[in-house]
């Protein structure tokens, strides 16, 4: 049994529900409150599997633009991350991940992504189809997966998912 440690990110705009996700992912439990994350806030979890025990260190990006000159720092050695946007809003997706991805791949080649749609709770407020996303996630290629961190539909797989992506690609590299 192999035990690793590697770094994802979630990277995306403000206010989509990064930190959210985070905290359903770890504590299972969701805060009505915002909070703006400043800089960065970082995580870590075990993700155990029949093989491997893979120790994740979840970097929580700020998504606001006056935090990009220092994004590049926290890009440094990462694995794998996840594109969040809002699926209530619109130019969190379109154009806003196309800009992350470019932000992203820029500082760190091409590590493994998932697009993620986050608040699909909403569902009366939603303003993203999801065969949009599909066909956008398709051609870069990427998994999607919708999400709601309030509710923590999808959350824990998404981890996982990724987890299990970015232990596959470092393990091919070796």
């Amino acid at each position: 049994m192999g035990s690793f440690k590697l770094k994802m990110l979630l990277l995306g705009d403000a206010a989509v529900g990064k930190t959210s996700m985070i905290k359903q992912y770890i504590k299972g439990s969701f805060a009505k409150d915002y909070k703006m994350t400043i800089g960065t806030d970082i995580f870590t979890k075990d993700v155990i599997t029949d093989e491997h025990t893979i120790t994740l260190s979840i970097w929580d990006i700020a998504g606001q633009e006056r935090f990009k000159f220092f994004r590049q720092s926290f890009y440094r050695g990462a694995s794998g991350a996840m594109v969040v946007f809002d699926l209530t809003r619109y130019p969190t997706f379109n154009p806003n991940v196309v800009n992350w991805l470019k932000e992203l791949w820029g500082f760190t080649g091409r590590i493994p992504v998932i697009l993620i749609g986050n608040k699909v709770d909403l569902a009366d407020l939603r303003n993203v189809r999801e065969n949009d996303v599909q066909t956008f996630a398709d051609k870069i290629p990427c998994k999607y997966i919708e999400t709601s961190a309030k509710t923590g539909i999808h959350i824990d797989e998404s981890f996982k998912e990724l987890a299990l992506g970015m232990l596959n690609k470092m393990l091919q590299g070796k």
